[in-house]
């Protein structure tokens, strides 16, 4: 979901927050000489999932989550997205287009939840960010969004925080529509916090993790992706979240990662989105940066041997040298993100495509492998007041990918330009 910083709600995963600072994987030495990008080539592949020639209700949708379905219904030909936009985004024949967004998505705020709230006077107000996950026990679990307001805070906006709905009524077979609210996963209700937002369950070696956006602790502002380990999924664990991949600091960091774009005022730095897909037995976190309303959204892969990366480390970004300084260090490292509508100069390049690609996830369906996101068509890109794109006009988009992750490989171990190679696109 988009960011909804300071500045207020920023729509694609959702954000409230600020950010903090992350402790990152090193580069690698090996580095890869920057191609010239290709427009037509570097584009092939990227589609919307709803017919191109709509608009409205039918085309638009904001951060397509697939739903993760027990394995014992991962043949299924319908893939499933909940998300930002409170329906149902069905795709009959799995990756293909014209998708269409059809069943209502319902959220309300049980008595449990409503009564948790008012302990503190708070009381929640908009649900964001529905992302539907089944257990491989069958059951159906919903890590929502909500916005929560206090009286005791007259001047602070709404901030959000991560609730567990439980399904009203629905079976193993069916994508429930119907949900209520009933718990606190992440947040608070006594106070503002920042971020605390987009989760989404994920189940790893017989435990479940709610991995969600959170402000960081750290000298400057930011967001990073954390994970909670959770007794169940409506109480986490005592051992509170631990870090995956926040920005990136050390050395001056990445220019690439400024929420507000390069040679702005404000520096303010956000990492989120964190969708986890298990690959070989390794682990690839897709994630964005920037703004989901702005061309500097866009869309990359981080790398780690286990879930939760060892004490001190964070998943492993993808890196290339950045020789003629597209990002304002000539010489430095930056980024090689997968898909990207900031810097004609850099890889990646898809403006023709598609504007601001992020909320991006790696799928695998009948031995096929695709990223799911969303972004603006070029064609149908309006612009509101102060020049950003209207969230409104949201498409979800596939992008057909290869996947070759090594036997044996090391994430540690590997080359940036080994790791590039393991997630590519497929033209």
């Amino acid at each position: 979901m988009a960011a909804l910083v300071a500045v207020g709600l920023v729509g694609a995963g959702c954000t409230s927050g600020t950010p903090h600072g992350a402790t990152s994987h090193p580069a690698s030495s090996g580095t890869r000489a920057t191609p010239s990008p290709s427009a037509s080539g570097e584009a092939a592949g990227v589609q919307p999932l709803t017919d191109p020639g709509t608009e409205g209700a039918g085309a638009y949708y904001s951060d397509p989550y697939p739903i993760h379905r027990a394995s014992s219904y991962h043949g299924a030909r319908s893939q499933y997205f909940s998300g930002t936009t409170k329906s149902l985004l069905h795709c009959p024949g799995g990756t293909p287009a014209h998708c269409k967004a059809g069943q209502k998505v319902e959220v309300s705020a049980g008595p449990a939840l409503v009564n948790a709230a008012k302990r503190y006077g708070s009381r929640t107000t908009v649900v964001d960010n529905e992302n539907i996950y089944q257990l491989d026990s069958g059951e159906w679990e919903m890590a929502a969004t909500m916005y929560v307001k206090n009286p005791a805070y007259p001047h602070a906006a709404p901030w959000t925080v991560v609730v567990h709905a439980h399904a009203r009524r629905g079976s193993p077979s069916a994508v429930p529509a119907n949900w209520t609210a009933d718990s606190l996963v992440a947040g608070s209700f006594e106070r503002p916090e920042k971020a605390d937002y987009d989760g989404k369950y994920f189940e790893d070696g017989g435990k479940l993790y709610l991995i969600y956006s959170k402000r960081l602790s750290g000298p400057s502002p930011e967001d990073g992706i954390v994970a909670q380990e959770m007794e169940s999924s409506s109480h986490p664990a005592a051992s509170g979240p631990v870090l995956l991949l926040g920005p990136e600091d050390s050395h001056g960091g990445y220019n690439s990662e400024y929420f507000f774009g390069l040679d702005q005022t404000k520096k303010f730095k956000l990492i989120e989105t964190g969708n986890i897909t298990r690959i070989g037995g390794k682990y690839v976190m897709a994630y964005s940066t920037g703004a989901f309303n702005e061309r500097d959204y866009k869309s990359g892969l981080a790398w780690s041997d286990t879930l939760i990366p060892a004490h001190g480390s964070s998943y492993r970004r993808i890196l290339r040298k950045d020789s003629s300084g597209v990002w304002g260090k000539p010489g430095g490292s930056e980024v090689d993100y997968l898909l990207q509508t900031q810097e004609k100069a850099w890889p990646n390049y898809v403006a023709d495509r598609v504007l601001a690609p992020g909320v991006p996830s790696v799928v695998e369906a009948d031995g096929k492998w695709a990223l799911y996101f969303a972004g603006y068509l070029p064609t149908d890109a309006p612009r509101v007041p102060g020049g950003k794109f209207d969230a409104s006009h949201r498409r979800p988009y596939v992008m057909r990918l290869k996947v070759d992750v090594p036997r044996n490989a090391d994430v540690r171990q590997a080359s940036d330009a080994e790791l590039a190679g393991w997630v590519t696109r497929d033209s």
